[in-house]
């Protein structure tokens, strides 16, 4: 399948974020956050809604991440830092088999 690459027009970043424990009073800490890969990707909405859980609304969307194709390991522990977003990896697939392109399927839920 032909890509154009002119549409790998978004700068995105894969991040392997680094847990650092807990602190004295049990509560996670903050974690670090490794780069794995800064590139340039088409995005694609493919869904997005609003919905109430426990009385609190929250906005689910889901995005398709393409990029190029990469030996770096990326696996569905890590995210995807768009606009200021993370995105949790969901889904990783060889776009059509031939080892050129990377489709990375999204996830980001926001309590608002």
């Amino acid at each position: 399948m032909y890509i154009n690459p002119g549409q790998l027009d978004k700068r995105i970043e894969i991040v392997q974020l680094v847990s650092k424990g807990t602190n004295s009073n049990g509560f996670p800490i903050q974690p670090d956050r490794r780069v794995i890969r800064r590139c340039f990707a088409k995005v694609s909405n493919t869904s997005g809604s609003e919905i109430v859980k426990a009385n609190s609304e929250f906005a689910e969307a889901k995005k398709r991440f393409l990029i190029r194709y990469t030996d770096a390991e990326i696996n569905t522990d890590m995210v995807i830092c768009y606009r200021g977003k993370d995105y949790d990896i969901k889904y990783i697939n060889s776009y059509d088999d031939d080892k050129e392109y990377i489709e990375i399927w999204t996830e980001l839920s926001e309590r608002s």
